[in-house]
């Protein structure tokens, strides 16, 4: 990743199937403070390692009893400062990698909130799974799906499709 070229202030990593409403992420932003570091999405907090099935994490990969605050997998934002210390961080190969790259960031950005102080923002509309009312992104939304979504938001209609 070459966050040194990059003049955004944000960056959102998204799922190849999930659907962003892109403005309504920008207005959500631009509502909160910018005195602090950013990290913005649908947040677990306490969550539990499972330590069976197919997302199963040992002791021996996660000895604690619950992960650090992170946010869903689907979609998230972080802003360009706590990018930059994760980068610095793989360069210096100080960064602990995990297998879940949702609790990966959520790992860094607890990392980076211990010397400098982020925001956390959690909204249920960065939605886990599938579609919601007033959604801010999609999830496991189809080809077929991605295209109806944006016809709707074209005429004006941030409304679900619930098809296949």
């Amino acid at each position: 990743m070459q966050v040194q070229n990059v003049t955004a202030a944000y960056i959102m990593k998204c799922d190849d199937d999930t659907f962003v409403r892109v403005d309504t992420v920008l207005k959500e932003i631009k509502g909160i403070s910018r005195k602090k570091s950013l990290y913005m999405g649908n947040l677990n907090l306490l969550h539990r390692p499972l330590r069976s099935g197919k997302w199963a994490v040992t002791y021996e990969e996660w000895p604690e009893e619950v992960y650090p605050p992170y946010a869903n997998g689907p979609g998230y934002v972080i802003s360009i400062d706590i990018a930059k210390y994760i980068v610095s961080q793989h360069g210096n190969q100080s960064l602990r990698l995990f297998k879940m790259e949702d609790v990966s960031m959520g790992m860094w950005v607890e990392q980076f909130n211990s010397s400098s102080a982020v925001q956390y923002s959690h909204n249920w509309k960065f939605c886990q799974y599938g579609c919601m009312e007033g959604y801010f992104t999609a999830h496991y939304q189809s080809p077929r799906q991605m295209i109806c979504l944006w016809d709707k938001l074209a005429r004006g209609r941030a409304q679900c499709c619930n098809f296949r």
